[in-house]
C-alpha cells in the first residue's frame, strides 16, 4: 500500500528582517515546474498577517500562515496545526517554510526531524538569505538569531547583488567564511533569482548550534483577543528585544498616498509591512531602512499595516498621525 503523502522535499528559507526572504520566495514560485503543486508556510512575529497577501496567487502555489510570533515558541503547537492543515489541502510536492526574521532556527529544524514528521517532511537544504548592506550594522553581525541562521544554512544567498559594493561583498564573504566548518554553497542573486536547483543542495551534517535563552519553547507571544473590536484594530507589544504593533482598518477606508508616505518614512523602524487602499488605489507596502517597495495590487480584504522596532514607538501618536490622513 502506498502512504497518503510521500516524504515531502521541504525547505527551510532564513534571514532576518528585510534581508529579502519574500522576494526570493516570490521569484521561487514564480519559476516552479508548472506541472508541480507547492505550498509555504509563513511565520510572520507580529498578530496580523500580511505576507500571504505580499506573495499574491500563483498557480499551483498554496499559502498559509502562521502569525502571532515566533513559531520556535508556544510549544511549536501553532504551526504543526497550520502544518498538518496545508499538507492535507494541498498534497504538495515541495514545502517551503519561512520562519520570522527574528526566528532561532535551531529549535524549527528540530522539530521538523522529530519521528511524527519523517515520513511526511524530507528536509532538503536550509537558505539564508543575507542583504551584505544590512551586515555592516554592527548590531547585525552581533545578533544572535542572524549569527544562528546563518550558520544553520546549507546554502547562503547573498541577496541584492547590484546595490552591493565590491567592500560590501568581501565583508560578507569574510562572514561566511569564519563560519564553523563544513563549509556552505554560497551565491550572489538579484531580485530574488534564485537557481532552483540549489533546493536540493546536499545538507551538511547537523551542528550544534546553542539554543536561544530568548527562545523559550513554552513563550506565547500570542496576545489575547480584544473583547470588542471597533475599527481600527490595533495592538503593540514587546517582544525578543523587539517592539513590534500594527493595525487592521476596514476594507473602505482610505488614506492619502503622501500623508502616509509622510508617515511611514519618518519612522526610524527594522521592517514596515502593509496593505493600504490610499487615493490612488491600494498598494503593497515593504520598507527597511536600506529599500521601500510600494508596488500596486488589487483590492485587499482589509487595509494591514505592521512595524517591528528596536527602539521604543509611541503608537497612540502614531494612530493618531494615521487616522489624521484617513480620507
Amino acid at each position: 500500500m502506498q502512504p497518503l503523502l510521500a516524504a515531502i522535499p521541504t525547505n527551510i528559507i532564513t534571514g532576518f528582517l528585510g534581508a529579502g526572504k519574500t522576494t526570493l520566495i516570490q521569484q521561487l514560485l514564480a519559476t516552479k515546474p508548472e506541472n508541480e503543486r507547492w505550498a509555504v508556510l509563513v511565520n510572520e512575529f507580529g498578530q496580523i498577517g500580511i505576507d500571504q497577501a505580499l506573495m499574491g496567487d500563483t498557480d499551483g502555489v498554496f499559502i498559509k500562515e502562521v502569525a502571532g510570533g515566533c513559531i520556535c515558541c508556544a510549544n511549536f503547537l501553532p504551526m504543526q496545526v497550520a502544518l498538518s492543515q496545508l499538507l492535507a489541502k494541498s498534497r504538495p510536492q515541495r514545502l517551503l517554510i519561512e520562519p520570522t526574521g527574528l526566528g532561532h532556527p535551531r529549535q524549527i529544524l528540530e522539530s521538523l526531524s522529530e519521528s511524527h514528521w519523517q515520513s511526511t517532511l524530507q528536509l532538503r537544504a536550509t537558505v539564508c538569505v543575507i542583504d551584505a548592506r544590512q551586515y555592516q550594522d554592527p548590531r547585525v553581525q552581533q545578533h544572535e538569531s542572524f549569527i544562528a541562521q546563518a550558520e544553520v544554512a546549507d546554502v547562503l544567498v547573498f541577496s541584492k547583488n547590484d546595490l552591493l559594493t565590491d567592500e560590501q561583498r568581501r565583508s560578507v564573504q569574510a562572514f561566511a567564511e569564519s563560519l564553523p566548518p563544513p563549509q556552505r554553497q554560497q551565491v550572489f542573486i538579484t531580485q530574488g533569482q534564485l537557481d532552483l536547483t540549489l533546493l536540493d543542495w546536499p545538507r551538511r551534517e547537523t551542528l550544534t548550534v546553542k539554543r536561544s535563552l530568548l527562545h523559550q519553547k513554552n513563550l506565547s507571544l500570542n496576545l489575547p483577543a480584544p473583547k470588542v473590536i471597533e475599527p481600527p484594530y490595533h495592538y503593540h507589544h514587546q517582544a525578543l528585544e523587539s517592539y513590534v504593533g500594527g493595525w487592521v482598518f476596514p476594507a473602505d477606508w482610505q488614506f492619502q498616498h503622501h500623508g502616509l508616505l509622510d508617515v511611514l518614512l519618518a519612522l526610524t523602524v527594522q521592517r514596515i509591512k502593509g496593505v493600504i487602499q490610499t487615493d490612488s488605489g491600494w498598494l503593497n507596502i515593504n520598507i527597511t531602512p536600506w529599500d521601500m517597495t510600494m508596488t500596486s495590487r488589487g483590492q485587499g480584504a482589509d487595509n494591514r499595516l505592521e512595524i517591528i522596532s528596536q527602539e521604543a514607538i509611541d503608537w497612540e501618536a502614531l494612530e493618531q498621525a494615521l487616522m489624521a490622513i484617513k480620507t
